[in-house]
């Protein structure tokens, strides 16, 4: 009975969670200036929570306006200014095939107005498509991360079937390319297999790159990419293909671990905002002499944070994934806003300042290249870190209610059954890897 009694009161805090759980506030959006307008994705922890792009006021962080239509995915969302919004998820809609042996869906580019809810282009991309940019006269260029050529063929196969693009579409996994939406042909690709070894990153046969990002720079002549699983960014020739440098290198973890978003603040010298994930941090590079210096770092009780912009006013807009919240901060490190939202937020951006804002760079701030740290956490707060950064890990596989207080009680009740194996540890972290 005693035991009994134990588990009853450690699963309290899970019931109770799942219970209270909110369901997503019903809103249109409104007058709200588009500077006050924050856009954010979510990718979502579980299927039975979903995810989305939502619009936020700034000033009152109230929900005005809501896209939902897709089962747990939703990646980079780009404001284009006059309530035009891209985004790139994964649908609900049903696919007659399967890659891996998984059910999988329709992942499709969405082109709107947020305003009037007109659809101006919707158009298949790759399944686990990252990120989608415009680049007008219905152009698109696509980061496509898929796993694996077998399934790269197999979502052609079926695209073609469908008559979602044409017979004569070729494409093949881990590449950035170019789509005319207007006549649905590729324009201009870039594999990466052609210029990197395929036992680089994780392996070809595994995620190879994991491709999370891509931007056209440098007045249309470079291409800025993200191959997370190369712990490295790098930046293209658009006519040549070669590559002008890198940020990074693979295993270098001091440098970056699995960084997403980079953002190009300044070509001369080269600066680089990015959201180096895997530690936990935002870091910002500048390029002099053909030497990369850090020069600002934040770090302050981030989890998995996967976007990084730095506004025209210097503070630098952040998306906290682990943490489900986006907040921006000033140079000094200093809090200014918060915006809490459930579901890993992925990607943020300010309508009124378009997609991916290049603000001044630090060395413009503060007058030179100093390196400056904001981290400042306690023994205390490194051991709370500790089970946060095991309970994110774990939220991958878990329904999203089941916080760390919860999973605390999980614990507690399966040690009582007698404890918790390495096996089952193992398992929640290969799980949850796949959905990052």
């Amino acid at each position: 009975m005693v035991l009994v009694g134990i588990l009853i009161v450690s699963f309290f805090p899970v019931a109770n969670a799942a219970l209270t759980a909110e369901s997503a506030v019903q809103s249109t959006e409104s007058s709200v200036p588009p500077n006050q307008t924050l856009l954010v994705s979510t990718q979502g922890a579980s299927v039975e929570f979903g995810a989305g792009i939502f619009s936020f006021n700034r000033s009152s962080d109230r929900i005005i306006w809501k896209w939902t239509d897709c089962p747990n995915k939703c990646f980079d969302v780009d404001p284009l200014g006059d309530g035009e919004t891209l985004f790139v998820s994964k649908t609900g809609e049903k696919k007659p095939f399967q890659i891996n042996g998984s059910d999988s869906y329709n992942w499709k580019a969405t082109h709107l107005n947020r305003s009037t809810g007109e659809i101006y282009r919707q158009f298949s991309v790759p399944p686990e498509t990252h990120d989608i940019d415009y680049l007008g006269d219905g152009r698109y260029i696509v980061a496509n991360k898929i796993l694996h050529d077998s399934a790269e063929q197999a979502w052609l196969r079926e695209a073609k079937r469908q008559g979602w693009i044409n017979e004569s579409r070729e494409t093949h996994s881990h590449l950035v390319y170019i789509y005319n939406a207007t006549s649905d042909e590729i324009v201009w690709e870039y594999r990466f297999v052609d210029h990197f070894p395929k036992n680089a990153g994780d392996g070809y046969a595994n995620d190879y790159t994991h491709l999370n990002d891509v931007d056209v720079v440098d007045n249309g002549s470079a291409v800025l990419l993200s191959p997370r699983e190369f712990d490295r960014v790098v930046l293209i020739d658009k006519e040549t293909k070669e590559t002008r440098w890198t940020l990074g290198a693979e295993d270098e973890y001091s440098t970056l671990h699995e960084q997403h978003n980079p953002v190009l603040l300044s070509n001369s010298p080269p600066t680089v905002l990015v959201a180096d994930s895997g530690n936990d941090r935002i870091v910002e590079y500048t390029r002099r002499n053909g030497s990369w210096k850090q020069t600002w770092i934040y770090k302050n009780e981030l989890r998995w944070p996967r976007d990084a912009d730095r506004l025209p006013s210097g503070n630098t807009l952040i998306v906290d994934t682990g943490n489900d919240r986006v907040i921006e901060v000033t140079p000094d490190g200093e809090i200014v806003n918060t915006t809490e939202i459930a579901q890993a937020p992925y990607d943020a951006e300010i309508a009124g300042l378009g997609d991916e804002p290049q603000g001044p760079p630090m060395y413009e701030i503060r007058g030179s290249d100093t390196n400056t740290s904001t981290e400042q956490v306690s023994s205390v707060e490194s051991l709370q870190r500790v089970w946060l950064d095991y309970h994110f890990t774990a939220s991958w596989i878990l329904p999203t209610w089941v916080d760390p207080i919860a999973f605390g009680s999980m614990h507690f009740s399966i040690l009582s059954f007698g404890g918790l194996s390495s096996c089952g540890l193992d398992t929640i972290w290969r799980s949850s890897v796949l959905y990052r």
